[in-house]
């Protein structure tokens, strides 16, 4: 079997960037950018306002991340013969001699591979994904989820490419 390698797919990332910027019309809506700012007789009008600015900041962060990802032409995730590296996480390979176990977590239809490594600790992650390590492995269970949303390659390619790459349990 030829390695798996995804890339990051620019007509997916497109789509979800229009979503961001879809969430951030909406909070410019409500904070009054396009005129006056919507009321409700249930809230207070401070409410929405600030229901508005959160959305600019999250969904723009969102939106910034997702535009970075766009010119990023490294692959993603390569599952070989000598292990993992997903680019998000690390540089590094994580050879399969490191790997205990590899599950999968699912959210709304949404599949994450989480892998559980011997040493976490031996391969240290960077960027956002290293700060939210804690909430991930309370959410999946595992050290690393590696999800493939806006990438060109699906859930069930990588885990066959698993399945083939990883030797059997002794």
């Amino acid at each position: 079997m030829q390695e798996f390698v995804a890339h990051n797919s620019r007509w997916r990332l497109a789509a979800i960037f229009l979503i961001a910027a879809g969430f951030v019309a909406l909070g410019i809506w409500f904070v009054g950018g396009f005129g006056e700012a919507p009321s409700s007789t249930r809230r207070p009008t401070t409410y929405g306002i600030a229901i508005g600015w959160l959305c600019i900041f999250f969904f723009g962060l969102c939106a910034l991340a997702i535009a970075k990802k766009f010119f990023d032409d490294r692959p993603q995730l390569q599952i070989g013969p000598s292990g993992i590296q997903w680019c998000p996480w690390s540089d590094d390979i994580i050879p399969w001699s490191e790997i205990s176990d590899v599950t999968s977590w699912s959210y709304n239809g949404q599949n994450t591979i989480v892998l559980h490594l011997n040493e976490p600790t031996c391969f240290p992650g960077r960027g956002l994904a290293a700060k939210l390590r804690g909430a991930s492995r309370m959410l999946t269970g595992g050290d690393i989820a590696i999800s493939l949303t806006g990438t060109d390659r699906g859930y069930d390619e990588a885990m066959a490419a698993i399945a083939s790459y990883r030797s059997p349990k002794t």
